[in-house]
């Protein structure tokens, strides 16, 4: 009788671990998904919007 609960007990925390482990994967995966769109259009928006620090200093760089 003792091995039987001690080996449900095992069991039951086995698959406690491997739903976790799931959940976990579930979750970061979710969030790899969520955040690639993000960065690509930020990407984007870099790309087409000129960089008003460069056409500073090429400004001054001009004057002198």
């Amino acid at each position: 009788m003792t091995k039987i609960s001690l080996l449900l007990s095992i069991l039951l925390i086995c698959s406690n671990c491997a739903v976790a482990s799931l959940a976990t994967a579930t979750v970061k995966t979710t969030a790899a998904i969520i955040t690639l769109p993000i960065k690509a259009v930020g990407a984007a928006v870099e790309a087409i919007t000129p960089d008003t620090e460069d056409e500073e200093n090429d400004e001054v760089e001009d004057e002198e």
